[in-house]
């Protein structure tokens, strides 16, 4: 049964985190036009620094920074990882093609038995339930 940890191996190894964070940073790039300046003259010494400006709305939106402290913690979170498991990790949980590979397919990648390849992703999950990184997910 897939639990909150799976999913968010699936979004960080599909890609589907740095979409979020590409879409989120497009929306913020939007103009918002609300002019409560009614009947009021314009102001004519204001300076525009629009590079500076879409910097401070970036770093003060939050839902664009918890995507990106996501996608910290799980960079984060796979350093601590042995190359096997990053790559059980990766061939299991990439969408990005049509399906997503079987144990079978995976275990036979990996030259494991598919209990093997369970009780690997077992203890990566458990590792990361104990790590810091957990609270923060999803």
């Amino acid at each position: 049964m897939a639990d909150r940890i799976d999913k968010y191996f699936s979004d960080y190894y599909s890609g589907v985190i740095d979409m979020q964070i590409k879409l989120r940073k497009d929306e913020l790039k939007l103009p918002v036009g609300i002019d409560e300046n009614i009947g009021g003259g314009k102001a004519e010494n204001k300076r525009s620094f629009p590079l500076e400006n879409n910097m401070i709305i970036e770093e003060s939106d939050y839902t664009l920074q918890s995507f990106i402290r996501d996608k910290e913690f799980m960079d984060s979170f796979l350093k601590m990882l042995i190359d096997e498991e990053r790559a059980l990790l990766a061939l299991r949980y990439d969408r990005r093609r049509r399906r997503r590979r079987s144990w079978v397919q995976v275990a036979k990648m990996l030259n494991k038995s598919e209990r093997q390849c369970y009780r690997d992703l077992d203890q990566i999950k458990d590792t990361y339930r104990n790590s810091l990184f957990y609270g923060d997910c999803g």
